[in-house]
């Protein structure tokens, strides 16, 4: 619950989508008291979830940053990552170290110790753009009462990552044009005026030059 209210608070005053997953594994670790907590982000040309925050491992830490392969056949099925990310809904393992052949990153966890790992989907109308595992030293860890506050709570991330992306997407529509991707007239004023000021007291001619094409 402690987690839960956290993450939510940062929800409400961060507007970055890296500093909302940093905040949100620091809060995981510090106040939801998992080992380990590991958020990746889907990258569709290379079809892997790659590592773009962590707590509760050091920044040379193996776990920290190995992908997770989507292709078929090349992750094995032990791991919860790609389930997650295929199903759209949490997967976990309440005991890890009877699958030790789900991959390095598997391996690695059980030789720190931690038995218990489940993988949220973090969606963005719909797309899975991202996963949030945690990772628990007990067996068992992940029970009914336990899996309904992570599942709240992987739909708070979302709701998060959702409202930032709209105030990115209202914020390039007032700068450039949606059918060309080009800046408008709002950017170009913008830049102009930072130019203008750049200057001061400058005796420095400044010239406009519009092109009709």
């Amino acid at each position: 619950y402690a987690m839960l209210s956290g993450i939510n608070n940062a929800i409400a005053r961060l507007t970055d989508q890296q500093q909302l997953y940093e905040e949100a594994c620091r809060i995981a670790v510090e106040h939801g008291r998992f080992g380990i907590a590991w958020i990746g982000q889907f990258n569709a040309d290379r079809m892997e979830i790659v590592a773009v925050a962590a707590a509760g491992l050091g920044a040379d830490s193996m776990l920290r940053h190995t992908a997770v392969s989507l292709q078929p056949g090349v992750t094995s099925e032990a791991n919860v990552a790609p389930r997650a990310f295929r199903e759209r809904r949490p997967a976990f393992d309440n005991d890890i170290a009877a699958s030790p052949e789900g991959g390095r990153r598997r391996q690695e966890a059980i030789r720190r110790g931690y038995r218990s790992v489940i993988t949220l989907p973090l969606t963005v109308e719909g797309d899975c753009v991202a996963t949030f595992s945690l990772f628990a030293k007990e067996p068992g860890f992940f029970d009914e009462e336990e899996l309904a506050l992570l599942d709240e709570l992987a739909a708070d991330v979302s709701f998060g990552l959702e409202s930032i992306a709209e105030r990115e997407k209202v914020e390039y529509l007032s700068c450039y044009d949606p059918l060309t991707g080009l800046p408008n007239r709002t950017l170009f004023g913008d830049r102009a005026q930072h130019q203008v000021r750049a200057r001061g007291g400058e005796n420095v001619l400044i010239a406009l030059v519009l092109l009709n094409i």
